[in-house]
């Protein structure tokens, strides 16, 4: 009897020790359970990890994008002569009393005719009354949406050239005491204050800024200028050529630029 009771005990114990080396291989291959909170936070962290790069900010159908960050406004030192520019100004105002179409993706970004007429005269004025280029840099900050010109994939950089009109061009006008070349916009150009860039990318007419990293075989430049030509040559926003004048000499000239920079739009708050 007491033999047979041992040969239980014994199997007994076999018993409950193959349960617990089952129970043990059962669980290590099992894969742990993420609970709901858990297997969230996986997929988050995992759709983080290979977001998409934001879009750019370029406006479709445009080179512009808006500069929200005050620290990446230029300088706005001008560097030339008031004169032709306040002659540029005007030219462009009168484009905008006479134009009857104006694109529309220009338009839908605040650059109207109306607004920009309006701009250029509230720019003119402040311009004329500020003292240096502290106070226009506080004029111009306080009071205008500043765009940069920007070509997609690029930083930023404008490729700058020059340009000038030969005297037999049909374009030029010539009196007994001025000469003067229009521009795609039926407005005459101005010697350093017009620029000519390509078609449908820049609002017509416009008031830009543009910082040249050389100028005309000197050191940095900056200056106001008018967007009041256009070049079959120029099909991209990171190109811009500026308008030297008429003739052999300004023709001449217009060949020694050839340098980037930046180039800005301004629009009146």
């Amino acid at each position: 009897m007491k033999s047979r009771n041992s040969i239980v005990n014994f199997l007994l114990v076999v018993a409950f020790l193959s349960m617990i080396f089952q129970t043990g291989c059962s669980t290590t291959g099992q894969k742990p359970t993420l609970s709901p909170i858990a297997a969230e936070m996986g997929r988050s962290e995992s759709t983080e990890a290979h977001r998409l790069p934001a879009h750019s900010s370029v406006k479709p159908g445009t080179g512009l994008s808006e500069i929200s960050d005050p620290n990446q406004l230029p300088d706005f030192r001008d560097e030339y002569g008031k004169i032709m520019l306040l002659y540029a100004i005007d030219n462009s105002k009168l484009y905008f009393n006479k134009v009857q179409s104006y694109p529309s993706t220009f338009q839908s970004m605040g650059f109207t005719p109306a607004k920009q007429k309006e701009s250029l005269e509230f720019f003119r004025d402040g311009y004329l009354q500020c003292k240096n280029s502290q106070e226009l840099n506080e004029f111009i900050t306080k009071n205008f949406r500043i765009f940069q010109a920007v070509s997609k994939g690029s930083s930023g950089d404008v490729h700058f050239g020059g340009y000038g009109t030969p005297m037999n061009d049909a374009r030029v006008t010539e009196t007994w005491t001025y000469v003067l070349s229009n521009g795609s916009f039926g407005v005459p150009l101005s010697k350093m204050r017009s620029i000519a860039t390509g078609s449908g990318l820049f609002p017509p007419g416009g008031l830009a800024f543009a910082v040249l990293e050389k100028g005309s075989g000197q050191g940095r430049k900056s200056f106001f200028v008018l967007n009041q030509d256009t070049r079959g040559t120029i099909n991209s926003a990171d190109r811009a050529d500026i308008f030297f004048g008429v003739g052999d000499d300004a023709i001449e000239k217009a060949g020694s630029i050839n340098t980037k920079g930046k180039l800005y739009y301004l629009l009146k708050r």
